[in-house]
């Protein structure tokens, strides 16, 4: 029969064999369940008596009940990769740098939130935007970077329609959409959109509505003229080059070619243009979020809740301490945005 008092303690034969271990063990792990000390401790006596097993066997075994409790005691930490799917088309957002990395103001705002969330690991997928709404409309998709908030018109195919994006979480940035001009028109007060800048030229990128349908009513009754470019880098050179009078334009996308715009050998020489340049009005705002599926998600992202939670508390804490505008300096020229928006105050 049986003897506790034959042998030492369980739990000292436990803090023993611990103290041979190569690697710092946490405190609790000494506070062993008092009937598996009992049974370690029966099977350590057989297993060391001298009628017992050879020693090469005997060490085996204690081993093996080292190795065992340990499995059995700690809590095994797993880190669960996340899939956020974004774009990689619009600078100084979401885009490509010179060596071909991933990079951009959104981007990096989510990279450092989520590096501070020890349970989760993060992979960006770059699909184009058509791809991305369609992939968590269908509930493939955990999370999509950056849309605006569209709870009220992106909605499920089928009754009960209902938003398949949910929850957004907190605004990453406020982009901000704005008029501007050259200073040769500031003459006249400009603050009634459109209806004040009548006679006025513009120049936009092809295909962008974000001027408004007035804008646009205007343009076809000739009270503005329109010049189609391809791209924002070529309204910059066409307000450098002083072709026209005005735009409508994304804040930081403007001054972001504009920076990289005045580099360029062939434009050097009209830097001093883009101070003639003033912003008149912001017509709109929007909000760039991170956004979640809401379509089979607890099935598919069952962590969804825990990780928005956290996410939004990061988001929160990087606000709270400047965070976001050290990021935001990383890719705009500030002292410019400044003079630019001068006027506008």
């Amino acid at each position: 029969m049986f003897k506790r008092s034959n042998c030492p303690s369980a739990k000292n034969i436990i803090k023993g064999l611990l103290n041979k271990v190569a690697f710092p063990l946490p405190r609790f792990l000494y506070r062993f369940p008092y009937l598996l000390q009992l049974s370690f401790l029966k099977l350590y006596c057989e297993s060391t008596s001298e009628n017992g097993m050879s020693l090469s066997l005997r060490k085996s075994i204690k081993s093996v009940f080292l190795i065992s409790w340990m499995l059995v005691s700690f809590p095994v930490e797993s880190i669960q990769p996340v899939e956020i799917y974004t774009y990689d088309i619009l600078p100084p957002y979401a885009y490509r740098n010179d060596k071909g990395e991933l990079t951009g103001i959104y981007i990096e705002i989510t990279r450092t939130a989520i590096s501070r969330m020890k349970d989760y690991s993060l992979v960006f997928r770059v699909v184009p935007w058509s791809r991305a709404k369609s992939l968590v409309k269908q509930g493939k998709a955990f999370a999509i970077l950056p849309p605006y908030f569209h709870a009220h018109d992106w909605l499920t195919d089928t009754e009960p329609k209902r938003p398949y994006i949910w929850p957004y979480s907190q605004p990453l940035y406020t982009q901000l959409d704005i008029v501007i001009c050259n200073e040769r028109v500031l003459s006249k007060d400009r603050r009634i959109w459109p209806d004040d800048f009548q006679g006025l030229g513009f120049v936009m990128f092809r295909g962008d509505g974000r001027a408004g349908e007035r804008f646009l009513e205007q343009v076809e009754e000739n009270k503005i003229s329109l010049n189609w470019v391809n791209s924002t880098e070529d309204t910059v050179k066409a307000l450098l080059l002083e072709r026209t009078d005005c735009t409508v334009t994304s804040r930081l996308p403007f001054a972001w070619f504009m920076a990289k715009t005045i580099e360029q050998a062939d434009f050097q020489k009209y830097k001093s243009n883009r101070l003639k340049l003033k912003e008149l009005l912001q017509i709109s705002k929007n909000t760039g979020h991170l956004a979640y599926t809401d379509i089979d998600d607890e099935k598919n992202f069952p962590y969804k809740k825990d990780f928005a939670i956290k996410f939004d508390i990061e988001l929160y804490k990087m606000k709270k301490n400047g965070e976001l505008d050290d990021i935001v300096a990383q890719f705009i020229d500030t002292d410019y945005i400044k003079q630019l928006m001068k006027h506008n105050q």
